[in-house]
């Protein structure tokens, strides 16, 4: 048999390999922890990430309020983030939040691009519901050229006890594909007491 004809399987193997173990790698699960947030609010946590420092929290947040929660991957590429903002809304105005919310969301950024953005039932309570990518353009007048920053997150808003409450998981959309069925995973099975 002449020796190309030996290297076409080798070839087809390698393609096969090249192509489908990035989809299966992808596809693993990420084991997720219980976590207690706050005496009220339990959420699961993916079991390698750690718990947000003070430097991470200066360096991700520029408000003046520091969120409750924080926990990042281990490279601070990826983060899940609960905060809290005293407000006038109730429950009966989730409709009208989701509407104030998506309207700061779509001002946030340059370009927005929904994959849901609804009012859903999570255990019992209502939530405003976010899961979009996002595109922050970059400044070529900036001494920094910055290129354009590109996201995925999904943000939930809950109202309790005259307080708005805010989770959002997020990582870059480079990623997006290996942690989306985990984000989605995580806001499904957050807990009020």
């Amino acid at each position: 048999m002449p020796s190309y004809l030996m290297l076409q399987p080798l070839k087809l193997l390698i393609t096969l390999v090249v192509l489908i173990l990035p989809a299966v790698l992808m596809a693993q699960e990420v084991s997720l922890t219980k976590t207690k947030v706050t005496d009220d609010i339990s959420l699961l946590v993916p079991s390698e990430f750690i718990p947000m420092g003070p430097q991470d929290i200066r360096n991700k947040f520029i408000s003046y309020r520091e969120p409750i929660a924080g926990y990042t991957s281990e490279d601070r590429s990826v983060d899940l983030v609960v905060n809290v903002s005293k407000t006038p809304w109730s429950n009966q105005d989730m409709d009208l939040l989701k509407e104030f919310y998506e309207n700061n969301i779509r001002n946030l950024f340059d370009e927005v691009n929904f994959i849901r953005n609804e009012v859903q039932e999570i255990n019992g309570r209502d939530y405003a519901v976010f899961e979009f990518t996002s595109t922050v353009k970059g400044d070529p007048n900036s001494l920094r050229n910055q290129a354009p920053v590109n996201d995925y997150r999904m943000v939930l808003y809950a109202v309790q006890d005259f307080s708005v409450y805010i989770f959002t998981f997020y990582c870059p959309t480079r990623i997006m594909d290996s942690w989306q069925a985990t984000a989605q995973e995580i806001m499904s099975n957050i807990r009020f007491n």
